[in-house]
Formats: C-alpha cells, structure tokens, sequence
C-alpha cells in the first residue's frame, strides 16, 4: 500500500462509524475533565483531584483502545473496534512495556551526548554572566555552547524519531503475532521496517507529523471558545486524531505483515514438500525391504525342497 492510500483510508476510517466515534467522543471528553473544570472555574481542590484521577483513568483505557485500533489497521478492517474494557486495559499496560523497553537506548544515547558535549559544564560558566546581567560573554564560550546546543538538540530529534517509529512498529509487530516478545525483538522490528521500505517509514513519519501539527492548530483554535472550546476540541478533533494516527500505523506495518506470512506460507509449503518427499523415500526404501524379505523365504523354501 503507498503513502498516499494510507492517508486516505486513514481520514475516511474514523466516519466510518458515526456511532462508535461518538462513543469515542464522550471518552476523550472525560479524558480531559480537570480542563473542562478549569475552563468553568471549577477550582475546590478536592475536585480538581477526582477529576483529574477520572481524566487519567480514561487516559489510560484509551491509550489501550487505541491500541485496537492498530491491530484494525493490521487487518486492513475498516471498522472501528467494540469497546472491551478487560482487552484495552490489558493493551495498555502492553503498550507501556514496550514503550518504556525501547526508551531505555534513546535515554542512554541522549545522556552520553550531553556529558561528551560538555554543555552542562559549559552553562555552568555562562550562567554567572546571565546572572548578573553581564552581556560580554567570550565569544569563544559562546560559540562552544551553541555548538553542544546544536549537536545534543539534533542527537536527541534523531533519536527520538527512531524510538517513536520503533515502539509503534513494535507495537504493531506485537498484535500481528499475538505475543509481547515479538514486538520487544528489535532485530526483528528493524528487519520489518526494511520489508515496509525506509523511505516510506521516513515519508510516513513526516507526512504524520505534519497532519498532526494541523490537527493540533486547528484543535487549539477551538478551545479558545469560552467554556465550550475544550469539549468541542476533544470530541470532534482530538478523537478523529486519534483514530487516524492508529489506523495509519496499522496500515503501515500491513505490507510487512503480509511480507510474514507469504514468506511464512512458502516455508510451511516447502517443509510440507520435503515431508511427502522423504515419507515417498521412506515407502520405497519399506518396499524393497519387503520386496527383498519375500525373494529370501522364496529361495528358502525351494532349497528346503531341493534337500
């Protein structure tokens, strides 16, 4: 499937089913209650706090519902999933293992370049200068810093690029196969993207991104409505979001998944092949024993008469 068919199909799923967007829609507008609160000048404390536990508990289901959403995709089902509060839950926590499982390198990486790029001794000596307002910092301090602004701030984008795309296909790699370790082997994460194409892994990270960014303007726009903004923004625009950016990753990790299993149908044939070929040697050999048996009490019985 090209990047411009998984775009496509992307923006028309999520109004495939006006009914279960709705659904969707309520979810995430509880998602967001303590803002809801806020914009309504709800400040009592113990109500901020049981509505930001609801807000995060609903997070959380819907983090996992999302989840679903991705094995849809997979399946090329246009069709938004039931919603099964055990399944979700459990995809949530599952998202969360791999998430936090393919940050961990990321976290390493990002911490080596900022103490192989020295910035932090380097603020520590132009922060006296800021402090007490003194605007003649050495140029050649300066320029050491912006360079170990410019090489840690591109290390980390480029990082964290790759561990976004890793945990999704990750992610995906997981529902196709039905087991948590599968979408944890790197290796073979790496070799799908290979099969999807880099360029079009690339491509589909940034046409996303961009989309997003869109989304994310227009879903602004709306809350600044006094009082209403949020639950607007939430129920129509953050929900369609949700479900595009989902059904998208699916879509995506689709061509690798069907790569797997023409590849895995080749080997099961070739394996079956080999099967009926040494069980027909196995016969053949059994056959000659049997044929050779027979000729031997031939012989036998004619020389025990010619006796």
């Amino acid at each position: 499937m090209n990047l411009g068919e998984n775009i496509k199909k992307s923006f028309l799923y999520p109004l495939c089913d006006y009914n279960k967007f709705a659904m969707l829609g309520v979810l995430t507008v509880f998602s967001f209650l303590s803002s809801i609160c806020s914009s309504f000048g709800a400040d009592n404390p113990w109500v901020v706090i049981v509505a930001t536990l609801i807000g995060g508990i609903i997070s959380m289901y819907l983090t996992g519902y999302s989840v679903s959403v991705i094995k849809c995709g997979i399946d090329v089902k246009e069709e938004i999933p039931d919603f099964k509060v055990g399944r979700d839950i459990l995809n949530f926590f599952k998202y969360l293992v791999i998430g936090l499982v393919y940050t961990i390198i990321p976290l390493i990486i990002i911490f080596i370049t900022v103490f192989g790029t020295g910035i932090l001794e380097i603020w520590t000596n132009i922060a006296p200068y800021i402090q007490y307002g003194n605007a003649d910092i050495p140029p050649a301090l300066l320029s050491s810093f912006m360079f170990a602004v410019f090489i840690t701030f591109s290390v980390t984008v480029i990082v964290l690029v790759i561990q976004i795309i890793f945990t999704n296909l990750g992610i995906a790699r997981m529902l196709a196969n039905n087991s948590i370790t599968d979408g944890l082997d790197l290796f073979e994460v790496f070799n799908d993207i290979g099969k999807i194409g880099w360029f079009k892994t690339v491509g589909w990270f940034i046409v996303i991104c961009v989309l997003d960014m869109i989304f994310f303007i227009i879903s602004v726009g709306i809350m600044l409505i006094p009082y209403v903004g949020v639950i607007i923004a939430a129920f129509f625009m953050l929900t369609f979001t949700r479900l595009f950016n989902s059904y998208s990753v699916g879509l995506l990790y689709s061509d690798a998944y069907k790569i797997n299993k023409n590849q895995e149908n080749i080997k099961d044939n070739v394996l079956e092949d080999t099967s009926k070929a040494e069980k027909t040697d196995v016969l053949e050999e059994y056959e000659k024993i049997i044929e050779s048996k027979k000729e031997d009490t031939i012989d036998s019985m004619y020389g025990e008469k010619d006796e």
